[in-house]
């Protein structure tokens, strides 16, 4: 596996199939647009194409942000396979952690997409869960 490149690595490097970056960067967009499109879906009733129809420079400036941060770290030498772990709140933050939380996040995020474009409507409601979720908001 090329994801323990060190400091010898260049940006191609990074960015190979099988490089840190891919999925590194990847991962982490799909955990915030997931929790942030559904915390939207949720308070303006919008769909996830609609959020990005209507804001698409807020978008690409949040992935940009994730990239730069996902980016310097790898700069330094830094990759997500290092055997680092942080135990901050008792719990166990480790890069296989976060990994897994960016795959399943990845898959939630094409969930939504998909739900959002056979149903037609947000994916709260097409689970019945947008009118629950305001009657227990007043």
């Amino acid at each position: 596996m090329r994801a323990d490149l060190g400091k010898a690595a260049d940006y191609w490097q990074w960015q190979a199939f099988d490089g840190p970056a891919p999925e590194t960067i990847n991962g982490r967009a799909a955990m915030v647009a997931a929790a942030l499109g559904l915390f939207l879906e949720w308070t303006t009733g919008l769909g996830l194409l609609e959020q990005v129809k209507d804001h698409p420079i807020s978008v690409f400036a949040v992935f940009v942000l994730i990239a730069f941060a996902s980016y310097a770290p790898m700069a330094r030498g830094y990759t997500r396979k290092e055997p680092y772990a942080n135990k901050n709140l008792g719990l166990s933050w480790s890069p296989q952690a976060e990994n897994w939380n960016g795959r399943l996040a990845m898959l939630g995020f094409t969930g939504m997409l998909l739900t959002e474009w056979i149903a037609g409507v947000n994916t709260l409601q097409a689970w019945g869960l947008q009118s629950m979720l305001h009657h227990m908001n007043m």
